[in-house]
């Protein structure tokens, strides 16, 4: 009998949730990225709120400032969500393909979590100073945001 295919999801999920002690960094590692992905996906849809919110201002309001600071609000917000959501891939995609020893495995991995780390909150730094330039101040009060 044909054993079925699993998905890569659940070869995912199969990776971080096996019965070894092991299984609690990796777990740990995977909710804290998780928790990422979720804490910045408000970003995606402010990111959506504010491509909609330019389709729809005249094209006289669309000065070179608002178009350069908004471009670069956009890609900010994209990039700790994107960075966040590959990272819960990165240990399986590392344990399963590289024909390294365990330990420089285990080595990459936290290098490639703490480099995450530092992305995302680079990044979100990025975006602070971004939403405080005057195009995007005038869209956050125009979605009410910011008073």
């Amino acid at each position: 009998m044909a054993k079925p295919k699993q998905t890569y999801v659940k070869k995912v999920l199969t990776f971080y949730f096996t019965p070894l002690w092991r299984t609690f960094f990796t777990a740990l590692y995977f909710l804290f990225f998780g928790y990422f992905v979720l804490y910045f996906s408000d970003y995606i849809l402010l990111g959506l709120r504010f491509l909609y919110y330019t389709f729809n201002l005249p094209t006289i309001a669309l000065t070179l400032d608002y178009l350069f600071w908004g471009a670069s609000f956009i890609v900010m917000l994209v990039i700790p969500f994107s960075i966040s959501l590959y990272a819960i891939f990165i240990p399986f995609e590392l344990m399963k393909k590289l024909d390294w020893t365990r330990n420089q495995k285990i080595a990459v991995a936290f290098l490639v979590a703490l480099a995450t780390i530092d992305i995302v909150v680079a990044s979100d730094i990025i975006v602070r100073i971004i939403e405080k330039q005057p195009p995007i101040v005038r869209f956050l009060q125009e979605i009410e945001l910011v008073k």
